[in-house]
C-alpha cells in the first residue's frame, strides 16, 4: 500500500482580513487602528527619515522609499514625511507582507511605485489589495456606498469615516461598485507651464479604474486632458477638496446611441480626478 500525502489548507486573503479585524476589535469602530494590528502581530513601528538614514545603495533608483518590513527584527518602518493617511496605508501594506502566504522574505523595501495602482509586481499588488481590504473592512464600504450617490461628496464623507485618502476611497468605491462608474486620474505634464506662472497647466490622463459593469457596458479606458478652465478653477487658492465641478461630456469612439456622460472633477492636492457616469 502506498503512503498518504499530507496537504495543508490554504487560507484565503479575505479570511485573513476578517480574522485580523475581528481579533483586534476593528469592527466596533469606524476607522481601523493600525497600531492594534501591530500589537496583535507583535510588530514594532518606527517612523524614519529614509533620505537621511538609509544607505544610498539600498534606496530605490527611481521612486521614493515609503516603508520597509524586517522579518528578523519584527519591525515596520515608515517614512516620517508621509501624510498621516499615507502612513496608515503604508503600515497596512507591510502588515499584508507579514501575514500573506508566500510573502515571508527577510526584508521588504516598498516605494511609491510599488504601492501605486500602476505596480506590475505581483507581491506588491497583493499587498495593496490586502491593505485596502483592511482599511475598508472587506465589503463594508461597498455596502455602505451602495445606498449613497456616486459623487465626490460621498467620497469625502467615506474618506473621513474610514480615515483614508480620497484617492484610496475613490478607487475602492469604483472598483467595488455594482453601478456603472469610472474614475479617471490625471497628472500634470512636465511642460513650460511649470515655470510660467501665468499659463494654465496641462493635466493629462494618467490611468483609469472602472467598475465591472462600466467596463462591460461602455469601455475600460479614456484618454484626454482636463479642460483648461476646469483645471484653472480647481486649482484656485482656497478651494476645498469637496468643491467639485460637474460637466456633461461626450466620449469620442463610443457608439452614437450611448448617452452623454456626467463628469465630476475634483482635486486632491496631488492629482485631478474625475468620476465618469452615464447620464
Amino acid at each position: 500500500m502506498e503512503g498518504f500525502k499530507a496537504s495543508y489548507l490554504e487560507i484565503e486573503p479575505g479570511e485573513l482580513v476578517h480574522f485580523l479585524l475581528k481579533e483586534t476589535g476593528q469592527y466596533e469602530r469606524d476607522a481601523i487602528n493600525p497600531s492594534d494590528l501591530l500589537k496583535y502581530l507583535h510588530l514594532d513601528y518606527l517612523p524614519v527619515d529614509f533620505d537621511a538614514n538609509l544607505p544610498l545603495e539600498v534606496k530605490p533608483e527611481v521612486s521614493r522609499l515609503r516603508a520597509l518590513l524586517s522579518f528578523a527584527d519584527r519591525l515596520v518602518a515608515v517614512d516620517e514625511s508621509l501624510s498621516p493617511r499615507r502612513r496608515r496605508f503604508s503600515v497596512l501594506h507591510e502588515v499584508a507582507h507579514y501575514v500573506l502566504p508566500g510573502h515571508q522574505h527577510s526584508l521588504y523595501l516598498c516605494d511609491d511605485l510599488g504601492m501605486s495602482a500602476r505596480t506590475r509586481l505581483t507581491f506588491e499588488k497583493e499587498a495593496n489589495e490586502f491593505a485596502a481590504d483592511l482599511l475598508f473592512k472587506g465589503a463594508l464600504l461597498a455596502v455602505e456606498a451602495a445606498g449613497m450617490a456616486i459623487s465626490v461628496k460621498t467620497i469625502v464623507a467615506l474618506g473621513h469615516k474610514y480615515d483614508a485618502s480620497f484617492m484610496a476611497t475613490a478607487r475602492r468605491l469604483v472598483e467595488k461598485s455594482a453601478r456603472p462608474v469610472m474614475l479617471v486620474v490625471f497628472k500634470r505634464t512636465a511642460d513650460a507651464t511649470q515655470i510660467d506662472s501665468d499659463a494654465v497647466p496641462v493635466w493629462e490622463e494618467h490611468y483609469c479604474v472602472a467598475s465591472p459593469v462600466f467596463k462591460s457596458r461602455f469601455f475600460a479606458r479614456v484618454t484626454g486632458n482636463v479642460p483648461a478652465d476646469v483645471a484653472s478653477e480647481l486649482l484656485s487658492p482656497g478651494r476645498q477638496i469637496g468643491e467639485s465641478i460637474v460637466r456633461d461630456t461626450a466620449v469620442t469612439g463610443v457608439r452614437e446611441d450611448r448617452p452623454p456622460f456626467r463628469a465630476e472633477f475634483f482635486y486632491n492636492q496631488y492629482n485631478i480626478l474625475c468620476l465618469l457616469t452615464p447620464r
